[in-house]
C-alpha cells in the first residue's frame, strides 16, 4: 500500500511540470493578441488612421526619391547631349529628341525631330563644326560662370525643365567661289568661327512605353557672342545676324523665324 502511494505521488511530481507548461502556454497564447491589439494605434483624436499617415508618408518619400532619380537621368541626358556635340556626333544628337520636338537658335524654330531638328544639326551644326566645347573667352568670364545646372521635375513625372550653361564654338561656312575657298572646304576650313555662351533652356517628356527621357524643346538663350578660338589673347564682341529666311529659301534654315532678337 505504501508502495502504490508512493508510486502515485511520483506521478504527480512528474504531471506537474507538463501542466505548469501547459497553463503557461495558455496564458501567453491568450496574451498575445492582447500584445498585438495594443500595439496596433488606434485612430487618433484628429480621427486620422495612423495607418494611412503611414502610407501617405512611404508614398511621399517613393515619389521625392522617383524625382531625384529623374533628375540625376536628366542631368546625365545633358551630359550625353554636349558630349555628342564635342565630339560631332551631329546624328545621334537627333535621336534624343522627341518625334515632335524643335529647336530654337539664332532666332530661327527648327520644329520635328526628322525635320527641322534633323536639317540643324545634320546639316547647319556639321557644316560649321558647331557646338564643340570652347574655353572662356578673355574679358567674357562672368556671363555663364554663375550660372547653375537647375533641373525641375513635374509632381506627376511625366515632364521637366531645366537650364545649363554652354560655352561652345559656333560656325558658318563662308559663302564664296575663290579657289582659296573651295580648297579651305575641302580641307574642313573655310568656316566663319566665333565663340558664344549663353543658357540652354530645355523642356524634357518622359516616354509612355520606355519611361525613357526626350527633349521636347531646346532653347539656346545667347549672353555674349565673341570673335574668338582657343590659342589668341585676345577678343572682341561680335554681332552675328540672325536668320532672315525660312526653309526652303534657305536649305539649311529654319521652319519660323522669332521675333526675338539675341
Amino acid at each position: 500500500m505504501d508502495i502504490l502511494k508512493s508510486l502515485s505521488k511520483s506521478r504527480e511530481i512528474q504531471d506537474q511540470p507538463d501542466t505548469r507548461r501547459r497553463s503557461f502556454l495558455w496564458k501567453i497564447g491568450a496574451a498575445i493578441p492582447a500584445v498585438l491589439a495594443s500595439a496596433i494605434p488606434g485612430k487618433s483624436s484628429t480621427g486620422t488612421d495612423p495607418v494611412d499617415g503611414l502610407k501617405n508618408r512611404i508614398h511621399r518619400l517613393s515619389s521625392q526619391l522617383g524625382i531625384l532619380e529623374d533628375e540625376n537621368t536628366i542631368r546625365g541626358l545633358h551630359r550625353t547631349y554636349e558630349n555628342l556635340l564635342n565630339r560631332g556626333k551631329y546624328e545621334e544628337v537627333i535621336d534624343l529628341f522627341t518625334n515632335d520636338g524643335e529647336v530654337i537658335f539664332n532666332g530661327g524654330i527648327f520644329k520635328g525631330k526628322s525635320r527641322g531638328v534633323f536639317r540643324l544639326y545634320n546639316e547647319r551644326f556639321k557644316s560649321g563644326l558647331t557646338g564643340r566645347r570652347i574655353e572662356q573667352a578673355p574679358g567674357f568670364r562672368s556671363d555663364t560662370e554663375q550660372q547653375p545646372d537647375i533641373v525641375k521635375v513635374a509632381m506627376d513625372r511625366k515632364t521637366a525643365t531645366a537650364s545649363f550653361p554652354y560655352s561652345i564654338q559656333v560656325g558658318t561656312p563662308v559663302i564664296s567661289d575663290l579657289p582659296l575657298v573651295k580648297m579651305a572646304r575641302l580641307h574642313g576650313e573655310g568656316i566663319m568661327k566665333w565663340r558664344e555662351s549663353g543658357i540652354y533652356e530645355v523642356s524634357y517628356i518622359k516616354g509612355m512605353k520606355d519611361g525613357g527621357w526626350k527633349i521636347k524643346r531646346l532653347e539656346y538663350r545667347v549672353l555674349s557672342k565673341a570673335d574668338y578660338r582657343p590659342g589668341k589673347s585676345r577678343a572682341r564682341p561680335i554681332s552675328v545676324p540672325l536668320f532672315s529666311k525660312v526653309y526652303p529659301d534657305d536649305p539649311a534654315g529654319p521652319d519660323i523665324l522669332t521675333d526675338n532678337d539675341q
